[in-house]
């Protein structure tokens, strides 16, 4: 399928459209129920990504309210992509001109949506056109830097984004108030050139003057110009940015973004590769990432944006 349209979309608007499926996960964070139970009553198939391992069976309560919603559960295994393509065929290989799909990836792994994004593009359905609808609740952010272990530190999907090229790295990160991991990131690779995005959070003005004075050190290695400030809730404004910023740096390096921060950010970064797939993406997966019950609260209403793929064989 080819991606041949991105745009956000105001949430009551949303809550017009008639969506055929939505993706959910439970995760570890109240505003995981935010977008389903808006959806509950008006979509016939919904479906909710589970582990299975001990971060889940602690919210029950989250889970047991996804039963109760109707919600049936599929394992989605870390490293298996093809898992989703399965899944994703028996829900898109169908005789239909159109169907909406809403996928609420606030709570989920980076690797999860971006294995969705990768299948899509990946695969053909008999489907004509595939409406997706990205969702991201925020939240209410921590105020305490955590310090983690890095226990992965490399390509989101591993056989697609390694470094290849004898070309310099440009390393774009997006920064958040955990500053020790990217750090270290930074230092293992040792890019030629380091662009920071900090991000602006209108429901939360707080957080960047958190983020800029946890990421002191590091920020005071750049140029003024390599530091570039966006709206964590406009997604087209950060598509444009981070477009912009690729498009330079992809002539003479090969080009690696690091998405920590809101997750609006990570999104756009994994649109932005399937337009240019050299474009490479990293993540940071820490060990024993445990966070507090009553983190993640809702904290305004969803961010969304519209993605289209159109069936590119048929005529």
């Amino acid at each position: 399928m080819e991606l041949t349209h991105l745009n956000q979309i105001d949430f009551e608007e949303f809550r017009l459209e008639k969506i055929d499926c939505v993706f959910a996960t439970a995760g570890t964070q109240s505003r995981c129920l935010f977008l389903a139970e808006t959806l509950n009553n008006r979509v016939p198939k919904k479906i909710l990504l589970v582990t299975g391992n001990e971060e889940q069976k602690q919210n029950i309560k989250y889970r047991s309210r996804f039963d109760e919603m109707g919600f049936i559960p599929h394992k989605a295994v870390f490293n298996d992509a093809n898992g989703i393509d399965r899944l994703l065929n028996d829900i898109c290989h169908v005789n239909t001109r159109q169907i909406n799909i809403a996928m609420d990836y606030s709570c989920m792994p980076k690797k999860w949506y971006a294995f969705f994004i990768d299948s899509f593009t990946r695969n053909t359905y008999q489907t004509e056109r595939i409406n997706l609808f990205l969702s991201y609740t925020p939240k209410v952010f921590e105020r305490n830097p955590g310090k983690y272990a890095i226990d992965y530190f490399g390509p989101i999907i591993f056989n697609r984004d390694k470094l290849r090229d004898k070309k310099p790295v440009s390393m774009i990160v997006s920064l958040d108030h955990n500053s020790g991991s990217l750090y270290e990131a930074v230092n293992k690779v040792k890019p030629r050139k380091l662009l920071a995005f900090i991000p602006h959070c209108a429901h939360d003005p707080g957080y960047t003057k958190l983020v800029r004075e946890h990421n002191k050190n590091l920020l005071e290695r750049l140029d003024i110009n390599d530091i570039i400030g966006y709206e964590a809730d406009q997604p087209e404004e950060i598509n444009s940015l981070l477009t912009s910023r690729c498009l330079d740096e992809r002539v003479h390096s090969e080009v690696v973004i690091v998405p920590q921060g809101p997750k609006t950010f990570s999104m756009v970064s994994m649109l932005l590769s399937v337009r240019y797939p050299d474009i490479k993406l990293w993540e940071i997966v820490f060990k024993d990432h445990k966070i507090s019950p009553d983190h993640g609260n809702p904290a305004a209403n969803p961010v969304i944006v519209k993605v289209s793929f159109i069936n590119d064989e048929l005529d």
